[in-house]
């Protein structure tokens, strides 16, 4: 719901929202829900001096649940877990408990009979698996995040025109988190934990809870003063300023573990067993950065453009030698279509060309004091500073044309641009001579990214059916063009980050086919014995042609960065009826998909997909996919299997309305128009990709919590 109104002297907006979902897991501990209020208020107390405030609050309350084949994996666990496996244990089960009603350990009780009245885990092979529908069931993990941003402003114009604008703004932010997570003991009992614990299960042994409090305040000033003149066939506009940025955050946590009662009035700190197992743990930090800036824009009779700015800045999360740093921005720009010997061109309505050049600095991703050496309370060093720690720096150089035809019906804006990120903040491992110390943070690298962007419109107002479109596209080559003489490689777990290749690229086997038989096995394999290598596992390519298979026979497999993006807006009206259509695409992009390595190559007894009923069973039978067995096919090795094209086209949008204008106006003028519509949002997907998620950003897909389908049906009524 919203407000606005006011007069010439004072506006005001305030408006406020409720939003509540479940999530798609079963039961309801994947909820999310968010309270928000928003009020603006602007007042003009004389012709010169203007006061105003801004203030937002929100509080949002969320389940977390494992969204990415985190633990507890609720997302990865359903796949693996084989289906023939009951989810609930007969009420006639010796291990059933009516609180615990989950089926865990799927041969359990046979298990324990058999073996004298305990667990013999050698004796089973699905204990590697965990029931997903009891890791929903007792997930119980409450993330609460209240948030509150206010600010008071004051502007003075002075001189005659009220050219010159003395603006000061003081803003406050204020973030308090509250996460608490009860993990309660369930499960079968396996003999493992601790003596105090024998006879429980073997899932959160034993029951602990975990609650954090957190504060973060951002204070930010800021000040400007604007000096605005046209004069003639000349615009004028200069602005100097400065920025005073401090931000504190304190934390508090602890942790418990043996509850005796597990009922939600029970869940707190102090309910837990005394004295064992007793964690606390706290600290604050706290960082500044003061900004001053300046920049000038010019234009001659709206043909010429001319900007530059200048901004320093000093952060206090660098070394004091290197805390403050220069970035200079220009750019320029000639509307072409604004000169005479263009004024007889009907077709071109709008014609020009821009070029920038700039550069930003960053500091995000460091802790406050990366710059500084660390000891324990006992005096022992735990990370070596850098005295040289500086700014990271990004370069970005722009070429650009904007087009525009039969009065702008058709539009066309294009750039080329290129992007260099410098001293790029990266972790440096110290040898073990030096100790067993914390990596240090270095400036260590430079990155690339340079490609196209693309931009075209049609908009067709003139008719009684008006309807626009835009479309967009983007392309990108990334590309590491040095790294620190101490750090020529940085590897993932699936990736290795070198210069000339892309940013963590993905890095490991390649796979050429299977091994039909013994004979082919022995021909290919020749540098060294090969017991383990059976027909029918995967064969690898021999890079180096030495006969063995290791390390020196990886290579790259695939880039996580989209070379190509693209998306489509579609808008359009008749009579009252409304509707808008959004679609995105990425193209050339690879992702790792780690549920494809579980679910369809793992030797352990998982559920898999239909496609290993063609695994391969003998001669001639799959040059795709290995034999099935318990024991390694290869499918351990990271390779190119796991490494699909995540390319996709998604309809993201679809949304149809009609407004009412004149349904209530006769008999209630307050309500000036009622809208009706449906909207649908993730209709459809076009992939290859076999993972759950093309758009999923993760290097390492070990089983995305997918994006749902929504159907959604609403009314807006404006007063």
């Amino acid at each position: 719901l919203s407000a606005s109104g006011g007069s010439d002297k004072v506006q005001y907006l305030i408006s406020g929202g409720y939003y509540k979902q479940d999530g798609i897991v079963i039961y309801k501990n994947d909820q999310f829900e968010r309270l928000n209020f928003r009020t603006n208020v602007n007042a003009n107390l004389t012709d010169r001096l203007t006061l105003g405030t801004n203030f937002q609050i929100s509080n949002t309350l969320q389940d977390k649940i494992s969204s990415s084949g985190d633990v507890p994996g609720v997302i990865r666990h359903a796949f693996i877990r084989p289906p023939v496996i009951a989810v609930f244990k007969d009420k006639t089960d010796p291990a059933y408990k009516a609180d615990d009603p989950y089926t865990d350990l799927p041969f359990y009780s046979q298990n324990v009979a058999a073996n004298g009245g305990s667990w013999n885990g050698s004796a089973n092979k699905y204990e590697f698996s965990q029931n997903p529908i009891a890791l929903a069931y007792f997930t119980n993990d409450r993330r609460a995040n209240f948030k509150t941003f206010g600010s008071v402003y004051a502007e003075y114009a002075f001189l005659r025109e009220k050219e010159l604008k003395l603006k000061s703004n003081l803003g406050v932010d204020l973030n308090m988190l509250h996460n608490k997570a009860f993990n309660r003991n369930f499960g079968d009992d396996d003999g493992g934990g601790a003596d105090i614990d024998k006879g429980t299960g073997r899932q959160n042994r034993p029951t602990n809870l975990s609650e954090e409090r957190a504060q973060e305040t951002t204070v930010t000033w800021t000040n400007t003063l604007n000096y605005s003149k046209t004069f003639d066939k000349h615009s004028l506009s200069a602005l100097v300023g400065s920025e005073y940025i401090t931000n504190h955050t304190s934390n508090l946590s602890a942790s418990r573990s043996r509850y005796g009662y597990i009922t939600p009035a029970f869940q707190y700190i102090d309910f837990g067993s005394y004295p064992l197992d007793l964690w606390n743990g706290g600290g604050a930090s706290q960082w500044a950065l003061f900004s001053q800036f300046g920049s000038v824009n010019y234009n001659y009779d709206y043909r010429f453009f001319v900007t530059a700015s200048l901004r320093r800045d000093a952060s206090s999360q660098f070394a004091k030698n290197n805390q403050e740093a220069y970035f200079p921005s220009f750019s320029a720009g000639w509307k072409i279509s604004k000169e005479k010997f263009m004024q007889d061109v009907t077709l071109i309505s709008d014609l020009k060309l821009r070029i920038s050049s700039g550069k930003l600095g960053n500091q995000s991703g460091l802790s406050n004091y990366n710059s500084l050496a660390i000891y324990d309370p006992l005096g022992t060093l735990l990370r070596y500073g850098n005295p040289d720690l500086k700014w990271e720096t990004t370069t970005q150089n722009d070429i650009g044309i904007d087009l525009g035809l039969l009065k702008n019906k058709f539009t066309l804006s294009a750039d080329y641009f290129k992007k260099t990120t410098s001293g790029i903040l990266l972790p440096l491992n110290l040898p073990n001579l030096v100790g067993n110390v914390q990596p240090t943070i270095v400036n260590a690298g430079e990155v690339s990214n340079k490609g196209f962007e693309l931009t075209l419109g049609f908009k067709n107002d003139d008719h009684p059916f008006k309807y626009n479109i835009n479309a967009n596209l983007a392309t990108v080559k990334n590309r590491v063009e040095k790294l620190h003489p101490n750090l020529p490689s940085i590897y993932g777990q699936v990736t290795k980050t070198e210069a000339g290749h892309p940013l963590n690229a993905y890095y490991g086997f390649q796979m050429i086919g299977i091994y039909q038989n013994q004979s082919e096995i022995d021909a290919y394999l020749t540098g060294a014995p090969h017991p383990e290598v059976k027909p029918g596992d995967i064969k690898f390519n021999d890079l180096n042609k030495d006969g063995v298979i290791n390390d020196n026979d990886r290579t790259y497999l695939g880039n996580p960065n989209p070379r190509l993006t693209y998306g489509l807006n579609l808008t359009g009206n008749y009579k009252g009826f409304d509707i808008a259509i959004f679609v995105q695409g990425v193209k050339g992009v690879e992702r790792y998909n780690d549920l494809k390595k579980i679910i369809d190559y793992d030797t352990r007894p998982f559920n898999h997909s239909i496609s290993t009923l063609n695994a391969w069973h003998g001669q001639g039978t799959s040059n795709s996919i290995p034999r099935s067995t318990f024991n390694d096919n290869g499918s351990s090795r990271n390779s190119s299997i796991f490494v699909e094209d995540a390319s996709y086209l998604r309809l993201k949008n679809l949304e149809i309305g009609y407004t009412l204008p004149a349904l209530f106006g006769k008999s209630n003028p307050a309500v000036k128009n009622v809208r009706v519509y449906v909207s649908v949002q993730n209709l459809f997907t076009l992939t290859n990709y076999s993972g759950l998620d093309p758009e999923s950003v993760n290097l390492l897909d070990q089983g995305t919590y997918p994006q749902s389908k929504a159907f959604l049906f609403g009314v807006n009524i404006k007063l």
